[in-house]
């Protein structure tokens, strides 16, 4: 897939080519893993999932620790 820009300034944006349904699925593919090969900016995202699914695995045990104390 080619991209064309009439503005010089703006970087080239990479796209990959996906399947059309890609759109309406629930679940965005993203890779989970990080593998030899990966742009710096796949690997920061990996890394970014990872450490939101950790702080949100705490706010949860936080959270139920909070309502137990509460009853």
């Amino acid at each position: 897939m080619t991209t064309f820009s009439f503005n010089p300034d703006c970087p080239p944006i990479n796209l990959k080519e996906r399947d059309i349904l890609s759109t309406f699925k629930n679940r965005s593919e993203k890779p989970e893993q990080i593998v030899q090969g990966m742009s710096p900016k796949e690997i920061s995202e990996v890394v970014s999932n990872k450490v939101i699914a950790v702080v949100r695995e705490q706010f949860e045990n936080t959270k139920n620790l909070f309502q137990e104390r509460e009853k």
